[in-house]
């Protein structure tokens, strides 16, 4: 009885957590707009210290990963302030610690006590997802159908290894990090948010996802064929 009082208690404190970072209105500071009236400020401070700078930046990005709206903005934000390359490393080591973050809450507080209570009939849905779980998060990733955090807390309620989850969230965000830093580095050229999603914008982010995920396609296709060959 402790014990599921215990459990209730962390799931009503992990929702309104979420609640309340969703509708604080946070996500109205991260907007075009506020970048661009703030940029001299930014870039000054940033310059003035790099470090906390960075670390501010991953912090804000990782509260993105929990409901926050934003990721796109801050996204453009990291190219504007770090220049492509380094903004892109801070922005997918962001992106990826706050989807781990969300993982690991879901999985303590939920994840674990579905598991097993339901351990028969998600028996053969946990073996599906072992032999497939980097292809299926690779594409959920790479073609994001699903919000961000969504994805996070629901991959926390199955048995999917920590490592996996997590390398397929950094390979999957690497190429819209790439190209929407890219994006920020070359502000002067945006003049507006719809900028960012522009037809040619939205062409490289679909080149360089097909380049990152080719290989893992690719693999699944030639251990298909194998396994045809063995039976």
């Amino acid at each position: 009885m402790r014990n599921n009082t215990r459990q209730i208690l962390s799931v009503l404190c992990v929702a309104a957590a979420i609640v309340v970072l969703r509708f604080s209105g946070l996500g109205e500071y991260l907007t075009f707009a506020n970048l661009k009236e703030h940029r001299c400020m930014l870039e000054q401070t940033v310059t003035a210290h790099y470090a906390m700078s960075v670390l501010l930046f991953i912090l804000a990005y990782i509260f993105t990963c929990l409901a926050v709206p934003g990721a796109l903005v801050l996204t453009f934000a990291g190219g504007l302030l770090f220049h492509t390359f380094p903004g892109a490393i801070y922005v997918i080591i962001g992106a990826t610690s706050g989807a781990v973050l969300g993982f690991l809450l879901t999985r303590h507080v939920l994840g674990d006590r579905l598991q097993a209570r339901y351990e028969a009939q998600l028996l053969q849905f946990n073996r599906e997802l072992e032999r497939n779980a980097s292809l299926y998060l690779l594409t959920v990733r790479l073609i994001p159908v699903f919000p961000f955090f969504l994805v996070n807390f629901l991959c926390g309620l199955t048995r999917l290894p920590l490592q996996t989850f997590t390398w397929t969230t950094a390979v999957g965000v690497l190429p819209a990090a790439l190209v929407y830093t890219f994006a920020g580095s070359q502000a002067a050229a945006i003049s507006s948010l719809n900028d960012l999603v522009s037809p040619r914008l939205l062409l490289a982010l679909l080149c360089i996802s097909l380049l990152v995920f080719s290989p893992f396609l690719w693999k699944k296709v030639k251990e298909r064929k194998r396994g045809r060959r063995e039976e």
